[in-house]
């Protein structure tokens, strides 16, 4: 193995594992606003850390138990507008911080959506969607400032150059009434991924190193395809809404996880996340929620650019964070 590929598996294994992605999928709904010019914002904090930890996910880290590893903060805006009866559009940003002792990785997310009704629901009937969407997942740079040892060599700091990840899906949706007040939605999908970085550098006192895009492919450049399904349960009366949903995905990735299983390591292809959310309407055009997420094998199809040869060992683990915010519609 080159020497930049583990220069890129000691970054991006330190900085970026606690994350979540942009599309929320597990609350995909054929149910959206039919009337044309309503919107809806969604604006969000979203945490976590030894106080939210309620279910101690990370205290029972043998590694990482009681340290700042894992903290995470960060807000998010989402939209989405009925442009026909049938087309709602719906797009969203993501800002977060994750720690890392002294290190600190900020990571931007993003997604945007379109969604076609092909049936309207009648009563046990399902309504039926089809909905077409791209997102992903940018750094401007990872940068690990304390020492690491390489291959005998003491390096002062890495910093990977702008790693990304682009994916694109598409997914159908159905939706009916199964009980008072209660929708069950549910959903099958597949799409394409694809990571890039343009390079990795690092430093030994003042002398620099620096390594191009082509060292590291395909160790942590790659592309891949993945299906996913899940389904949620929407329950809502006066002004009370709670919803549950689950996603599970399942990846194909191509060369790297063939290289890691050559070297006797672990690869991680799929994930399941549960999203729990309760909704309060304030006022007419206004409501405040709290939602919480749970993934079992942390950021596995969430965040492709942070998997890469070296730090495949590491999806292995849980992980958990919550939101709160308002939803505002007009």
């Amino acid at each position: 193995m080159n020497k930049s590929i583990r220069l890129l598996g000691l970054c991006c294994a330190g900085l970026v594992a606690p994350a979540m992605a942009a599309p929320l999928d597990a609350f995909l709904s054929a149910n959206q606003s039919n009337v044309p010019g309503t919107v809806e914002l969604e604006a969000g904090y979203d945490l976590v850390n030894s106080t939210v930890d309620v279910f101690k996910i990370r205290d029972k880290d043998a590694i990482y138990a009681g340290t700042n590893v894992g903290d995470y903060r960060g807000g998010h805006l989402r939209a989405g507008v009925a442009i026909t009866p049938r087309i709602w559009v719906d797009g969203g940003f993501w800002q977060r911080k994750l720690d890392y002792r002294n290190d600190v990785a900020d990571i931007k997310s993003w997604q945007l959506a379109a969604q076609y009704k092909l049936v309207d629901g009648v009563g046990y009937q399902p309504a039926i969607a089809l909905r077409a969407g791209a997102w992903g997942n940018y750094a401007n740079e990872l940068k690990k400032t304390s020492p690491s040892n390489v291959r005998g060599l003491t390096l002062d700091s890495v910093t990977v150059d702008s790693p990304k990840d682009n994916q694109y899906q598409i997914d159908l949706i159905g939706t009916s009434t199964i009980f008072a007040h209660t929708e069950l939605s549910l959903f099958v999908g597949a799409g394409t991924s694809k990571v890039t970085l343009d390079g990795v550098r690092g430093t030994i006192g003042s002398a620099d190193v620096a390594f191009g895009a082509a060292d590291v492919n395909p160790e942590a450049q790659y592309r891949a395809n993945y299906v996913q399904g899940g389904l949620m349960l929407n329950w809502k009366k006066d002004d009370w809404q709670l919803r549950g949903g689950y996603q599970y995905q399942h990846l194909k990735r191509k060369q790297i996880d063939d290289i890691i299983s050559a070297r006797g390591g672990s690869t991680y292809q799929s994930n399941h996340t549960l999203v729990g959310e309760v909704k309060y309407q304030v006022i007419k055009e206004a409501a405040v929620f709290l939602r919480g997420q749970y993934l079992t094998n942390q950021f596995v199809g969430d965040i492709p650019f942070a998997y890469n040869t070296l730090t495949a060992n590491r999806f292995g683990k849980r992980y958990g964070f919550v939101s709160a915010g308002v939803v505002v519609t007009f």
